[in-house]
């Protein structure tokens, strides 16, 4: 087990774990070192667990909305602990999976506290001991954390996303500080359950990291659904108050009088930031407080890569899964590319509705003085919406009017996380808009959207 490898891995998570695979793949005798459980954030307190609590929600919506189908029901309700129950067994079978793909990998997995004494050498500290292990590269895929801002998080009162999988009981009122992705699908699970949800964001929109549109489209639907949004809102942190029945801050909408917020709880979703433990002996060079890496995930410290969360970016599974890739066939030199392009990457929100995006928002694309052709197409229009009582949203293409190059995608409506992907493929093709509109769709479904979009973004849209 402990000795010298080819690549030793600091952290098993999302970016961790698939470096690791890959390098077992390529010959590389490799190493991963974990202090928790290997999947990490993504498996044990993001994608995965809410993701399945975001399925109940959404089953559990139509279960109200069943007259709409003609379909009758009695007793329609939830049992938290059944909830949980489905989430654990979700997060549990991915979590063998992650284990056994080590297994079959023939990957050492060292669990402890690892900390990089040089890009050589890391040492590791746990129950049973310590341990050191030798390295001809090393990866530092650490990963994230929720930021705090230095409110008083008690994980029960005022908690974060990581306890928010795992809470003993449902709230009936919840505050949201932030706006952002985390935010948005939690928010989403709430309502679906009846809490009264209150989101105080800072900035203009909700998600406001992606392009405006999204964000002011979601806000409109969150209000109909009765989810109070409150934009352009500076929330007091000072002001924070919490007692045995609830809590309290007081917030200021721009231009309006300070007012104060009461729920039963709330939770902090206002950002993450990188976690650096086991690092400091490296002379990391940060951006940002970020581990900044540079061509093939490499950092300023020679042999030394990093993947993931720890280097900022969006924060998503998938990313820090190519970034993992890219590091190990760097590492190997068999890598095809030498970086991964943020405008390839296919930015999911799996909110009620969902949200998808890839590529330049029509914001940046006008800042860069691109010229633009810009296709939109609603979902009322589309024929297999209706069916699923989820006619709301739409579709945009933006394009480069010069080159006919697709820019970006960005959707908002039902299964828009999973029709990203033909837009993924479009632009890592270098497709246009002509190519996207006369791939033939098939009828009815969802995917005729992004048909119809790019139609439009050609001037031509058929079914509007």
């Amino acid at each position: 087990m402990p000795g010298s490898y080819d690549v030793v891995i600091l952290g098993g998570g999302s970016g961790g774990y698939v470096a690791a695979i890959r390098a077992s793949q390529l010959g590389l005798k490799t190493a991963v070192i974990e202090r928790h459980k290997l999947g990490g954030t993504c498996l044990h307190y993001g994608c995965i667990p809410t993701k399945a609590f975001l399925e109940s929600a959404h089953v559990y919506t139509e279960f109200h909305e069943r007259d709409y189908w003609g379909l009758t029901a009695d007793n329609v309700g939830y049992d938290y602990a059944k909830l949980l129950k489905f989430k654990e067994g979700i997060v549990d079978k991915n979590w063998k999976g992650v284990q056994f793909l080590m297994k079959k990998n023939r990957i050492d997995v060292i669990y402890g506290q690892g900390r990089a004494e040089s890009p050589t050498r890391v040492s590791v500290t746990s129950d049973q001991g310590a341990q050191t292990v030798e390295t001809a590269n090393l990866i530092v895929a650490t990963g994230s954390r929720p930021r705090t801002f230095g409110l008083p998080i008690d994980g029960k009162r005022v908690y974060t996303s990581d306890h928010a999988v795992s809470l003993d009981a449902m709230p009936k009122s919840l505050i949201i500080l932030g706006g952002g992705v985390i935010s948005v699908e939690f928010a989403s699970y709430y309502q679906a359950f009846g809490v009264e949800v209150t989101i105080v964001e800072l900035l203009p929109t909700l998600i406001p990291l992606m392009d405006s549109d999204l964000g002011t489209e979601l806000a409109k639907i969150f209000s109909r659904r009765g989810i109070k949004v409150m934009t352009e809102t500076t929330a007091d942190f000072e002001s924070l108050q919490t007692s045995e029945s609830g809590v309290s801050i007081g917030v200021t909408p721009a231009g309006k009088e300070p007012v104060e917020l009461k729920a039963e709880r709330m939770l902090v979703a206002v950002g993450r930031e990188a976690v650096l433990d086991g690092t400091d002996g490296l002379g990391l060079e940060l951006e940002r407080g970020y581990v900044k890496a540079g061509p093939n995930q490499r950092t300023n410290v020679p042999g030394v890569f990093a993947v993931g969360d720890v280097c900022g970016g969006f924060g998503l599974a998938h990313e820090a899964y190519a970034e993992g890739i890219l590091a190990v066939e760097s590492i190997a030199g068999v890598n095809k590319f030498d970086r991964v392009d943020p405008n390839r990457v296919p930015q999911p929100v799996f909110s009620f509705p969902q949200v998808a995006a890839i590529g330049m928002s029509e914001t940046a694309a006008k800042s860069a003085e691109y010229e633009l052709d810009i296709g939109k197409f609603p979902f009322t229009a589309n024929s297999k919406a209706p069916i699923l009582n989820a006619a709301q949203g739409w579709v945009k293409v933006v394009a480069d009017k010069a080159t006919g190059d697709i820019l970006g995608v960005h959707m908002i409506g039902p299964s828009v996380t999973e029709l990203i992907g033909e837009a993924a493929l479009g632009k890592f093709l270098e497709g246009t808009p002509w190519e996207l509109a006369y791939n033939i769709h098939p009828h009815p479904t969802l995917s005729e959207a992004l048909g119809e979009a790019a139609h439009a973004a050609e001037g031509a849209a058929i079914h509007m």
